[in-house]
């Protein structure tokens, strides 16, 4: 199992304004250089969700996106339509979560059953921006989309995990 040094606050990246959000939980911290993946030797390239959570044999993976910030820098670039923002915002989330569970099964627990992938926004981000830029496939899959502030109350109903305060 997991070793509890790797739970980290849930925060998203440091944004345009140097702010950075953070969630009052924490969970595993799976990507960067104090995340779970730094201690993996292959599979260096592979594109990995930001957190994950285990309850008893499910698991949870947790990607932050600042959506606002990359759809406004891209809408500075006058020549993109809305089909390059949506695929150029959301065109490796997929793969995040798909290689992520690749990973963890590979090097945690090859039973662990995916429960919810959360694809969390930051704060400020207005719905009718989500549903114009989202693609609608994305919308379909099993994501739940919420805000940084949202997310440590849509952890704390499983009170099973492993970085449960």
């Amino acid at each position: 199992m997991i070793d509890t040094k790797f739970c980290k606050a849930i925060q998203q990246a440091e944004n345009i304004d140097g702010i950075i959000e953070e969630a009052n939980c924490q969970a595993i911290k799976f990507d960067d250089s104090d995340g779970f993946v730094k201690s993996l030797s292959s599979n260096v390239n592979e594109c990995r969700v930001d957190y994950f959570e285990i309850i008893e044999n499910g698991l949870i993976l947790i990607e932050l996106k600042d959506i606002k910030g990359k759809i406004s820098h891209l809408l500075r670039k006058k020549e993109k339509t809305k089909e390059e923002i949506q695929k150029s915002v959301l065109s490796n989330i997929e793969k995040k979560f798909t290689d992520s569970l690749t990973i963890i099964r590979q090097t945690i627990d090859s039973s662990l059953i995916p429960v919810t992938n959360y694809l969390v926004v930051a704060n400020n981000t207005e719905s009718n921006l989500l549903d114009k830029y989202l693609p609608e496939n994305l919308k379909k899959k099993p994501f739940v989309i919420c805000e940084t502030d949202e997310i440590c109350e849509k952890l704390s109903t499983l009170n099973t995990r492993l970085c449960q305060e």
